[in-house]
């Protein structure tokens, strides 16, 4: 059920849960807030990203539609979530998180809280590029830089990667060439 607003009526947390006179009212971007750890609990070495995961208030239990409202065309993207298999960017995020200044073997919480964010903003973008290409009917990649080209980081980033990847096929293209005729001319 949603009310007039078009978003999912929020729901009471369970009355078992101490309270600790902490407020889990949302911010202004509707996230939770992350409260620091229990007085028990060592937080030494931990990030704060970590500590959150740790603690239950990294893992999204709410899902974003594409549209933003919910209130028209198509499925809710939250209805038909499929579950997907966790843990199969554990290796490379680990070695990003290293080469972004973390440390060598992170906390398993922080990497498993740092996929969630991302499988979240690839899945969020991939709606985004398909309703911006449902017009034409074929998903491009020039849909995805439309998306981004307000972050101007990110899009020159990508432009990069795409130039560069452009430019390996190429290289690819005529290394398998010249192996063909190296290998017709020895025959």
């Amino acid at each position: 059920m949603q009310n007039p607003s078009g978003h999912h009526p929020a729901t009471a947390a369970p009355s078992s849960a101490p309270s600790k006179g902490k407020s889990s009212a949302p911010n202004p971007s509707g996230h939770h807030a992350a409260t620091p750890a229990p007085s028990g609990t060592p937080s030494k070495g931990k990030s704060a990203a970590a500590q959150a995961a740790a603690s239950g208030q990294g893992s999204s239990s709410h899902h974003h539609t594409a549209g933003g409202g919910g209130g028209g065309g198509g499925a809710d993207a939250s209805a038909t979530t499929l579950k997907r298999k966790r843990g199969v960017f554990q290796k490379d995020l680990q070695h990003m998180m290293y080469g972004f200044g973390d440390d060598p073997n992170p906390l398993p919480e922080t990497v498993a809280l740092v996929e969630d964010i991302v499988v979240e903003y690839v899945t969020d973008l991939v709606h985004k590029a398909q309703n911006v290409a449902s017009k034409r009917g074929k998903l491009l990649t020039e849909d995805f830089l439309y998306l981004i080209r307000k972050d101007l980081r990110k899009l020159h980033r990508a432009t990069e990667l795409l130039s560069m990847n452009e430019e390996l096929k190429q290289a690819r293209k005529a290394f398998d060439v010249d192996e063909e005729t190296l290998a017709t001319t020895n025959i």
